[in-house]
Protein backbone atom coordinates (compact mmCIF):
# COMPACT_ATOMS: atom_id res chain seq x y z
CA UNK A 1 0.00 0.00 0.00
CA UNK A 2 1.42 3.48 -1.23
CA UNK A 3 0.12 6.22 1.21
CA UNK A 4 0.85 10.13 0.17
CA UNK A 5 2.05 12.48 2.87
CA UNK A 6 4.05 15.89 3.26
CA UNK A 7 7.27 16.08 4.92
CA UNK A 8 8.69 19.63 5.43
CA UNK A 9 6.77 20.89 2.30
CA UNK A 10 7.95 18.09 0.27
CA UNK A 11 5.57 15.64 -1.62
CA UNK A 12 5.99 12.10 -0.24
CA UNK A 13 4.99 8.66 -0.18
CA UNK A 14 5.34 5.77 2.12
CA UNK A 15 5.56 2.35 0.89
CA UNK A 16 4.09 -0.44 3.04
CA UNK A 17 5.58 -3.50 1.92
CA UNK A 18 3.26 -6.94 2.46
CA UNK A 19 4.31 -9.90 4.69
CA UNK A 20 2.96 -12.23 2.34
CA UNK A 21 4.24 -15.10 4.57
CA UNK A 22 2.80 -13.77 7.78
CA UNK A 23 -0.37 -13.41 6.32
CA UNK A 24 -0.28 -17.00 4.92
CA UNK A 25 1.01 -18.71 8.67
CA UNK A 26 -2.27 -20.00 9.75
CA UNK A 27 -2.86 -22.13 6.03
CA UNK A 28 0.92 -23.37 5.92
CA UNK A 29 0.85 -24.06 10.00
CA UNK A 30 -2.04 -26.62 9.14
CA UNK A 31 -0.45 -28.14 6.14
CA UNK A 32 2.70 -28.80 8.07
CA UNK A 33 0.59 -30.01 10.79
CA UNK A 34 -1.56 -32.60 8.47
CA UNK A 35 2.09 -33.18 6.72
CA UNK A 36 3.33 -34.84 10.03
CA UNK A 37 0.36 -36.98 10.84
CA UNK A 38 0.62 -38.92 7.45
CA UNK A 39 2.65 -42.35 7.47
CA UNK A 40 5.71 -42.15 5.60
CA UNK A 41 5.82 -43.52 2.05
CA UNK A 42 2.15 -43.60 2.05
CA UNK A 43 -0.16 -41.73 -1.28
CA UNK A 44 -1.67 -39.02 1.94
CA UNK A 45 1.84 -38.13 2.82
CA UNK A 46 2.94 -37.43 -0.76
CA UNK A 47 -0.28 -35.22 -1.82
CA UNK A 48 0.03 -33.28 1.76
CA UNK A 49 3.59 -32.97 0.81
CA UNK A 50 2.64 -31.30 -2.67
CA UNK A 51 0.32 -29.36 -0.87
CA UNK A 52 2.64 -27.90 1.47
CA UNK A 53 5.03 -27.30 -1.57
CA UNK A 54 1.77 -25.25 -3.01
CA UNK A 55 1.43 -22.79 -0.14
CA UNK A 56 4.85 -21.73 0.42
CA UNK A 57 5.05 -21.26 -3.72
CA UNK A 58 2.15 -19.32 -3.34
CA UNK A 59 3.49 -17.10 -0.83
CA UNK A 60 6.49 -16.98 -3.28
CA UNK A 61 4.28 -16.00 -6.06
CA UNK A 62 2.36 -13.10 -4.32
CA UNK A 63 5.34 -11.93 -3.35
CA UNK A 64 7.56 -11.78 -7.06
CA UNK A 65 4.34 -9.86 -8.74
CA UNK A 66 3.72 -7.65 -5.97
CA UNK A 67 8.05 -6.87 -6.43
CA UNK A 68 7.79 -6.62 -9.88
CA UNK A 69 4.38 -4.18 -10.48
CA UNK A 70 6.90 -1.85 -7.59
CA UNK A 71 9.79 -2.11 -9.28
CA UNK A 72 7.94 -0.81 -12.60
CA UNK A 73 5.82 1.95 -11.02
CA UNK A 74 8.82 2.80 -9.44
CA UNK A 75 10.79 3.00 -12.84
CA UNK A 76 8.11 4.92 -14.75
CA UNK A 77 8.36 7.68 -11.83
CA UNK A 78 11.77 8.29 -11.55
CA UNK A 79 14.94 8.27 -13.73
CA UNK A 80 17.23 7.93 -11.06
CA UNK A 81 16.68 5.47 -7.99
CA UNK A 82 18.49 5.61 -4.75
CA UNK A 83 18.64 2.83 -1.88
CA UNK A 84 20.66 2.73 1.04
CA UNK A 85 23.34 -0.62 1.56
CA UNK A 86 21.86 -2.34 4.39
CA UNK A 87 22.83 -5.11 6.44
CA UNK A 88 20.32 -7.83 6.19
CA UNK A 89 22.06 -10.38 8.64
CA UNK A 90 22.14 -8.02 11.09
CA UNK A 91 18.65 -6.87 10.26
CA UNK A 92 17.79 -10.60 10.46
CA UNK A 93 18.84 -10.68 14.18
CA UNK A 94 16.67 -7.91 15.24
CA UNK A 95 13.84 -8.99 13.58
CA UNK A 96 14.01 -12.60 12.26
CA UNK A 97 11.26 -14.04 10.26
CA UNK A 98 10.32 -10.37 9.11
CA UNK A 99 13.36 -9.28 7.34
CA UNK A 100 13.07 -12.50 5.64
CA UNK A 101 9.34 -11.97 5.14
CA UNK A 102 10.30 -8.97 3.11
CA UNK A 103 13.07 -10.60 0.79
CA UNK A 104 14.93 -7.18 0.39
CA UNK A 105 17.60 -8.60 -1.81
CA UNK A 106 14.99 -10.11 -4.18
CA UNK A 107 13.62 -7.14 -4.98
CA UNK A 108 16.35 -5.18 -5.44
CA UNK A 109 17.31 -7.62 -8.07
CA UNK A 110 13.95 -7.18 -9.54
CA UNK A 111 14.48 -3.03 -9.53
CA UNK A 112 18.09 -3.29 -11.14
CA UNK A 113 16.81 -5.21 -14.14
CA UNK A 114 14.10 -3.11 -14.77
CA UNK A 115 16.37 -0.16 -14.62
CA UNK A 116 18.27 -1.37 -17.00
CA UNK A 117 15.82 -2.35 -19.38
CA UNK A 118 14.40 0.99 -19.25
CA UNK A 119 17.74 3.34 -19.04
CA UNK A 120 17.13 4.16 -15.48
CA UNK A 121 19.91 4.07 -12.96
CA UNK A 122 20.11 2.69 -9.35
CA UNK A 123 22.59 4.32 -7.22
CA UNK A 124 23.54 2.57 -3.76
CA UNK A 125 24.59 4.57 -0.60
CA UNK A 126 27.54 4.04 1.31
CA UNK A 127 26.41 1.99 4.35
CA UNK A 128 28.42 3.92 6.48
CA UNK A 129 27.04 7.13 5.07
CA UNK A 130 25.18 8.59 8.47
CA UNK A 131 21.64 9.13 6.79
CA UNK A 132 19.65 8.88 10.43
CA UNK A 133 21.67 10.83 12.16
CA UNK A 134 22.25 13.57 9.88
CA UNK A 135 19.89 16.72 9.73
CA UNK A 136 18.35 16.97 6.72
CA UNK A 137 18.03 20.62 6.98
CA UNK A 138 21.44 21.85 8.27
CA UNK A 139 23.70 18.57 7.97
CA UNK A 140 24.47 18.19 11.59
CA UNK A 141 25.41 15.28 12.35
CA UNK A 142 24.80 13.12 15.42
CA UNK A 143 27.12 11.35 17.91
CA UNK A 144 25.11 8.58 18.22
CA UNK A 145 21.40 7.73 17.46
CA UNK A 146 19.80 4.66 19.32
CA UNK A 147 17.61 2.18 17.06
CA UNK A 148 14.70 2.73 18.90
CA UNK A 149 14.56 6.66 18.40
CA UNK A 150 12.26 7.21 16.17
CA UNK A 151 11.93 10.99 16.04
CA UNK A 152 14.78 13.47 17.11
CA UNK A 153 15.41 17.40 17.29
CA UNK A 154 18.51 18.67 15.54
CA UNK A 155 20.27 20.55 18.50
CA UNK A 156 21.60 23.11 15.99
CA UNK A 157 18.54 23.98 13.84
CA UNK A 158 16.15 22.98 16.54
CA UNK A 159 14.55 21.07 13.08
CA UNK A 160 11.84 17.87 14.18
CA UNK A 161 12.59 14.60 12.47
CA UNK A 162 11.39 11.51 11.98
CA UNK A 163 13.62 9.46 11.54
CA UNK A 164 12.77 6.95 8.05
CA UNK A 165 11.46 10.67 6.59
CA UNK A 166 14.88 12.49 7.38
CA UNK A 167 16.92 9.08 6.44
CA UNK A 168 15.28 8.97 3.30
CA UNK A 169 15.66 12.98 2.15
CA UNK A 170 19.59 12.55 3.05
CA UNK A 171 19.53 9.45 0.70
CA UNK A 172 18.27 11.06 -1.91
CA UNK A 173 20.31 14.44 -1.46
CA UNK A 174 23.11 12.23 -1.58
CA UNK A 175 22.82 9.55 -4.16
CA UNK A 176 21.30 11.76 -6.73
CA UNK A 177 24.21 14.18 -7.40
CA UNK A 178 26.97 11.32 -7.08
CA UNK A 179 25.84 9.62 -9.84
CA UNK A 180 28.82 7.27 -11.46
CA UNK A 181 30.96 8.71 -8.33
CA UNK A 182 31.55 5.66 -6.79
CA UNK A 183 30.07 4.90 -3.16
CA UNK A 184 29.97 8.13 -1.11
CA UNK A 185 31.03 8.49 2.63
CA UNK A 186 31.14 11.57 4.44
CA UNK A 187 33.85 12.99 5.64
CA UNK A 188 35.47 12.05 8.96
CA UNK A 189 35.63 15.69 9.75
CA UNK A 190 32.14 16.75 8.88
CA UNK A 191 31.34 13.79 11.58
CA UNK A 192 33.12 15.14 14.53
CA UNK A 193 32.17 19.14 13.67
CA UNK A 194 29.82 18.83 16.80
CA UNK A 195 29.38 16.35 19.53
CA UNK A 196 26.82 17.46 21.53
CA UNK A 197 24.00 14.93 21.47
CA UNK A 198 20.35 16.42 22.18
CA UNK A 199 17.28 15.18 24.14
CA UNK A 200 15.86 12.43 22.62
CA UNK A 201 12.19 11.09 21.90
CA UNK A 202 11.33 7.64 21.17
CA UNK A 203 8.29 7.01 18.52
CA UNK A 204 8.84 3.42 17.29
CA UNK A 205 7.54 2.85 13.51
CA UNK A 206 6.74 -0.57 12.13
CA UNK A 207 10.94 -1.20 10.52
CA UNK A 208 9.45 -2.79 7.59
CA UNK A 209 7.80 0.60 6.19
CA UNK A 210 9.92 2.28 3.10
CA UNK A 211 10.14 6.05 2.55
CA UNK A 212 10.50 7.67 -0.59
CA UNK A 213 11.03 11.56 -1.08
CA UNK A 214 10.84 13.32 -4.35
CA UNK A 215 10.16 16.92 -5.66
Amino acid sequence: MIVNKEYRGIAASIISLHPFLKQSLKPIRASNKQLSQKRKGSRQREKARKHLLRQYDKVANQRCDWFWQLAHQLTDSFDRLCFETLHLKGMKHLWGRKVCDLALGDFLQIVEWVATKKGKQVVYIDPWYPNSRTCSNCSYVLESLDLSTREWQCPCCRCYHRRDWNAANNIKAVGTPTVGLGKVRQTLSAIAARTSTPPLESYRLNPWEWVKIYD
